[in-house]
């Protein structure tokens, strides 16, 4: 009753807030849009195995879509007093009161999606049953292809991480074009779902071992290419994973208290690291400062997906009608292997002009309008599913959206219970939703429309089905 009663207090304080928002003179509305924030995440942490994914989406949400509006009010160093162009505060009071107003409908509808099925779901995790013998083939057989799609989603890596030396990480986005063949890239695209079936399958720690380490190596190797966001989402899944397991066998953890004060330690140095990664894919000379300054401008960095907010409020009438919540999907089936054969496909390369003005993506569109020049040379804006949501359904979308996030989150682990295959459906869409702060927002649907990923899992299906009759 008393967890009942706290739960029922966040939710009134968050009302109340959202609904000071509309009124509150400009200059208190950072405080509170991050008082709601706070609320989400203190309320995560009061039951941190149970409610860690809401945790990891507020984490997300902070780093690429509040830092910019609020580490300058808090913090000077010579980065972020030197970025002119990056700061929020140029837009107009009307446009700072959008960008605020929709972060803390997300905020909030994004907890109660997630509250509504949690307070459901307090009790002990309970494993489905993965001793049969069906459940033990399909361990065998996604662990041994994942190892062979694991060498040519690395050879992608290393194609890139060539092209970025020889000609700038830029250049990677406006010229490069891989010259490995079709197939190669179809492989590669099945290395990620066919190691989370592997671990939906809950191996048991010396069979896990080496995948997850073989992962965490491979994902390293993104670094290469001047990219930190595969990286940094692939240890983020890691976390969730390996708590994930505690929860399920708490009397035998995976993540020892041990390995979180590892973890705690290493986290200032390993962001100060990704923050001089930038330096280096841009050829720019390095800054001076001090460890806890690079920490804060880390931070500072990624958040430039506020602007994506305020941008496609101003240029509303620009965007036009054109879906983006599901422009990947779209422009996926608009090229599709059906329409190549009926001479009808239509692809447009990314940073082009045709993508721009006919594709679906947020992220090519507002670049092409607001940095011409720079758009064409390969940089780019990004994207924020709240923007293209808002664009596409307005305020009501945006809150269904944000409880459809949460809904999800919150039975990601429940799905552990159910069986073999939702878990591992669970595991796929986990780090798309995790990245939507700064991604597509209907990207963790991808898994359910990708031809190559459904067929690969029926045959695995069916081959274990009848290895097992066998």
């Amino acid at each position: 009753m008393l967890l009942m009663a706290k739960d029922k207090l966040v939710t009134s304080i968050l009302l109340l807030a959202l609904l000071t928002l509309f009124f509150i003179a400009p200059e208190w509305q950072l405080v509170t849009t991050f008082g709601m924030w706070l609320c989400v995440v203190l309320y995560s942490l009061r039951n941190i195995q149970e409610r860690l994914l809401l945790l990891l989406l507020q984490v997300t949400l902070f780093t690429f879509l509040m830092t910019r509006l609020m580490l300058p009010e808090i913090f000077t160093t010579s980065y972020i007093s030197e970025d002119a162009t990056g700061t929020i505060r140029t837009f107009a009071p009307d446009t700072i009161r959008f960008i605020y107003t929709t972060l803390s409908l997300s905020i909030c509808s994004s907890f109660a999606g997630y509250a509504m099925i949690a307070q459901k779901s307090d009790e002990a995790l309970t494993l489905y049953d993965t001793s049969t013998a069906y459940v033990e083939k399909i361990r065998l057989i996604s662990k041994i292809l994942s190892y062979g799609c694991a060498a040519f989603y690395s050879l992608l890596f290393v194609e890139k991480m060539l092209f970025v030396i020889q000609n700038g990480y830029f250049e990677m986005y406006a010229e490069f074009d891989s010259q490995m063949p079709g197939v190669v890239h179809k492989l590669a695209s099945l290395y990620k779902p066919l190691l989370f079936l592997f671990l939906a399958t809950f191996p048991d720690k010396r069979e896990a071992r080496i995948p997850l380490l073989f992962y965490f190596v491979v994902e390293l190797l993104s670094l290469g290419t001047g990219s930190r966001t595969v990286f940094m989402l692939a240890l983020l899944f890691l976390i969730f994973y390996l708590m994930l397991r505690n929860r399920i066998s708490p009397d035998d953890p995976w993540l020892t208290r041990k390995h979180m004060l590892v973890i705690l330690a290493g986290a200032p140095i390993l962001l100060v690291g990704m923050f001089l990664i930038d330096f280096i894919r841009a050829g720019r000379e390095m800054i001076n400062g001090e460890l806890f300054d690079m920490f804060v401008n880390f931070f500072y960095q990624q958040g430039t997906s506020a602007q994506v907010i305020g941008l496609s409020y101003e240029m509303n009438d620009i965007l036009g009608n054109r879906i983006f919540s599901f422009g990947q999907i779209i422009d996926n089936f608009n090229k599709n292997f059906v329409f190549q054969l009926m001479g009808t496909a239509v692809e447009y390369r990314p940073q082009t002009e045709e993508m721009a003005m006919y594709g679906h993506s947020l992220s090519n569109t507002i670049s092409y309008y607001q940095m011409y020049n720079s758009f064409l040379s390969g940089v780019g804006l990004g994207t924020s599913y709240i923007a293209e949501v808002w664009h596409d359904f307005g305020y009501i979308g945006l809150i269904l959206w944000n409880m459809l996030y949460g809904i999800v989150l919150a039975y990601i682990p429940r799905w552990a219970e159910k069986g073999l295959w939702p878990c591992a459906f669970g595991l796929i869409m986990l780090t798309d939703i995790l990245y939507a702060p700064r991604g597509h927002a209907g990207a963790f649907l991808n898994v359910f429309l990708s031809v190559t990923i459904l067929f690969t899992f029926l045959f695995i299906h069916l081959l274990a089905k009848h290895s097992t009759k066998s």
